[in-house]
């Protein structure tokens, strides 16, 4: 999915103080400069933005160029555009970031040990389960060979091949 830069699309800051901010393109100054303003967010007044420095997402709002911020207010509102944008993984994914960044080293050590656990009990689960039925390639590869070789063993040699190789190991005839 493209996500072209237009007037009313939703763009995120990737660096300087704003960083990881929402807002809203109110007018494209040129090729390389946006106007950008959020007015549910304190931080986000109108001011211009590299386009190198936003990424633009997948929601837009209507608004007409060098909407007032009243205007864009209304308008956010009435489709609740930040929220949905809150809903989104590249949101939750950034608040996750921000969630570790700012965490002490004993919530760290806690989230390592928790982590651990969660895999532990996981690998546990996974081996009963396997153990009474097939679940994993490998426990499967393993009874399919089994059968194979049950089946094998269940035939009788005829004899005709046993009997050319010990003609060919004697030397006597090639």
């Amino acid at each position: 999915m493209v996500s072209y830069v237009k007037i009313g699309r939703l763009v995120r800051v990737l660096r300087g103080p704003r960083k990881d901010r929402v807002g809203v393109i109110t007018a494209i100054i040129d090729a390389n400069r946006v106007l950008v303003e959020n007015p549910q967010d304190e931080k986000m007044w109108r001011h211009v933005q590299s386009l190198q420095n936003v990424e633009p997402t997948k929601f837009v709002v209507k608004v007409g160029m060098n909407a007032s911020t009243k205007a864009l207010k209304a308008a956010l509102e009435a489709k609740d555009i930040v929220a949905a944008y809150n809903k989104s993984g590249k949101a939750k994914m950034v608040a996750a970031a921000q969630a570790l960044a700012g965490s002490t080293d004993f919530e760290r050590y806690q989230l390592r040990v928790a982590k651990r656990s969660r895999a532990h009990w996981s690998r546990k689960i996974f081996a009963e389960k396997d153990a009474k039925t097939s679940v994993s390639w490998h426990a499967k590869l393993a009874a399919k060979m089994e059968k194979t070789n049950k089946k094998i063993a269940g035939k009788k040699s005829t004899g005709k091949k046993t009997a050319k190789k010990d003609l060919v190991s004697d030397g006597n005839q090639r």
